[in-house]
């Protein structure tokens, strides 16, 4: 459980990061887009740590993901078309990148982790 609390601390300081730097940079596909891709992807995940704790108390695991994960990719969709059909392809472009961060941010936690045991394996 400490590390879905870590991943998601990690997803809200890069979405904070994301728009700060969109702020500073005067690019609203940056401030809009990737920012609230950022928001949505964390909200996603944490979706989906909700969905695995009513799979697991639930009698049909099956459905309630399968919903679960229609909500989710139902919520990705209306926030990539509401962003394409006002700002167009860029804002798409960028909103996709901001969906992407939490993934990014799982993957930084485990290539840091896996070098940290590499390290102290083999080069003592």
């Amino acid at each position: 459980m400490d590390e879905l609390k870590k991943i998601i601390r990690r997803g809200i300081i890069t979405s904070i990061i994301i728009l700060v730097y969109g702020v500073l940079s005067l690019n609203k596909y940056v401030y809009i887009g990737m920012f609230l891709g950022s928001v949505f992807s964390v909200v996603g995940f944490y979706m989906i740590c909700l969905d695995a704790k009513a799979s697991l108390a639930s009698s049909s695991p099956f459905k309630v993901g399968v919903v679960g994960y229609l909500k989710r990719y139902l919520l990705y969709g209306i926030f990539l078309a509401v962003a394409t059909k006002y700002y167009g392809f860029p804002m798409l472009v960028s909103g996709v990148i901001g969906l992407l961060s939490i993934k990014i941010n799982i993957l930084a936690v485990t290539l840091f982790d896996n070098i940290k045991k590499f390290k102290s394996k083999h080069l003592k």
